[in-house]
């Protein structure tokens, strides 16, 4: 919300002004997810998706071999690992029957 200089009066004390954004504290990937993590959000995988491929992407990130760690690729391991966690119990869930 922005202020009008005219509803500005002399002597008035300036608010605070807004913080510089900082990705520690500011982090949508995080928030997504939490929300895939929480069930707020449901995903799965499309029928042509590899579960497989996911895994090496999980694997590849935990090693390093991406590179170093930041909030965004932390996140995609993150729903990475909630997805396959989906698809482990649903392959439990269908070998009980």
């Amino acid at each position: 919300m922005t202020r009008d200089d005219a509803d500005h009066e002399e002597g008035d004390v300036d608010p605070e002004p807004v913080p510089e954004s900082d990705p520690q504290h500011i982090d949508p990937a995080g928030d997504l997810a939490d929300a895939v993590e929480n069930g707020d959000l449901d995903l799965s995988l499309d029928d042509d998706q590899d579960a497989e491929e996911i895994r090496a992407f999980v694997e590849a990130a935990e090693s390093g071999e991406l590179g170093p760690v930041d909030p965004g690729l932390e996140a995609q391991v993150r729903i990475a690992r909630a997805l396959l966690n989906d698809l482990d119990e649903s392959d439990d869930a269908g070998k009980d029957k």
